[in-house]
């Protein structure tokens, strides 16, 4: 069963699309290294340069530069590895900025759709002929973490997950700006380039269990003005007995379009599918 920290990542839009297809079983894949992708509009990503560490900045307004937008429409890959299991599915993803996340899983035809809005997200499986609704009220309380459609949107644009506040510790490290969260016990460190102000990566700890996880967003390209990371790669590190499951999520932006207009939200629960 995936753990909580795999709602972390991707918050309901991981943890139902990589259960619903690890039942279907849509098709495997043997551990590939990434390959490159070609996203609209791309420019050439920016370099970090490397500055001297260890320097309170506790007292300097340090902004992470985020992506802004009206409609995104984005074709993407997910790579999913724990263990001895790998699963590799496409996904295409439409979304309305602060409004709603729309899924689409088709592998020839479509086997599973979504609907993420600021206060639900259900989830058709068109293969079982079921459907599952959550609530993030009660998905927080299952997860013991505020989950929310904001937190989904940023993962997956690659923007911070939860905004900087003013008792925020902020240091300087290996040229990234370290902004250091306290959430309900999970201790976050977000590592934001000094060069553009991108977070580069996310690590996440909870000190109780011993889980850990880490995002890594990468290959940034410019679009309309704003660098978007092409790849993102999940670690997740959950000990138990002695032994410590390592989970491997990696999401590969194949194409992202900025749009004025409406991609389409089509969603509706078929007649005769029946609640899980």
């Amino acid at each position: 069963m995936l753990n909580r920290y795999i709602v972390l990542t991707f918050s309901c839009l991981v943890i139902i699309f990589t259960s619903a297809c690890k039942r279907h079983k849509i098709y495997k894949t043997e551990t590939s290294d990434s390959t490159n992708v070609a996203i609209a509009q791309a420019g050439a990503p920016a370099q970090i340069d490397s500055v001297a560490p260890s320097v309170n900045l506790a007292k300097i307004n340090v902004t992470p530069a985020e992506v802004d937008f009206r409609f995104l429409k984005i074709r993407s890959k997910i790579n999913y590895t724990s263990g001895t299991e790998s699963q590799s599915f496409p996904v295409t993803v439409h979304v309305e900025k602060d409004n709603k996340i729309w899924l689409s899983i088709a592998v020839g035809l479509e086997v599973a759709r979504g609907i993420i809005t600021q206060d639900s997200v259900i989830f058709i499986d068109r293969l079982h002929r079921t459907y599952y609704k959550y609530d993030f009220a009660s998905l927080s309380r299952r997860f013991k973490f505020n989950l929310n459609y904001n937190l989904v949107q940023s993962i997956l644009i690659g923007n911070m997950p939860l905004l900087k506040r003013e008792t925020d510790d902020i240091t300087r490290q290996d040229g990234n700006f370290v902004i250091r969260q306290l959430e309900n016990g999970i201790a976050i460190e977000n590592f934001i380039a000094e060069s553009n102000l991108k977070l580069l990566k996310l690590t996440a700890a909870e000190s109780t269990s011993g889980n850990r996880m880490q995002i890594d967003y990468s290959n940034f390209l410019e679009i309309n003005n704003f660098l978007f990371p092409q790849e993102i790669i999940t670690k997740i590190d959950t000990p138990k007995d002695d032994k410590t499951t390592q989970t491997f999520i990696n999401l590969q932006h194949n194409r992202v379009e900025f749009l004025n207009e409406s991609p389409g939200f089509s969603f509706s629960i078929p007649r005769g599918y029946s609640s899980n």
